[in-house]
C-alpha cells in the first residue's frame, strides 16, 4: 500500500495506477482504463477499485443503463492526489 504524508491515506497499487493514468487521460472509457491499468484483473475487482475511488471523491463515474460504469473523469481532488503519485 502507498501512504501519503497528509492524513496517512492508504491506497492500493491498483488505485494509484488508475489515478496516474487519469492524470494523463482525464476522461476515459472504463474498458480503455481496465486494458491500460488493470490487465488480468477480474471485472469485479476492477469495479471495486473504481467504486472506492469514486467514494473517496477522486473520480466521477458515468453509468450505463445496466448500472455498470462506462466512463470515468478525474476530479480536482483526484488530480491533486495523482500529482503526488509515482506511476508503477
Amino acid at each position: 500500500m502507498l501512504f501519503r504524508e497528509e492524513g496517512m491515506a492508504m491506497m492500493t497499487p491498483e488505485e494509484a495506477r488508475v489515478l496516474c493514468y487519469l492524470r494523463e487521460h482525464t476522461f476515459t472509457r472504463v474498458a480503455d482504463l481496465i486494458n491500460a491499468c488493470l490487465p488480468g484483473a477480474s471485472l469485479e475487482w476492477s469495479k471495486r477499485i473504481i467504486a472506492n475511488l469514486e467514494w473517496l471523491n477522486n473520480l466521477t463515474v458515468f453509468y450505463g443503463k445496466n448500472g455498470n460504469p462506462v466512463a470515468l473523469q478525474i476530479t480536482e481532488k483526484g488530480m491533486a492526489l495523482a500529482r503526488t503519485l509515482q506511476a508503477s
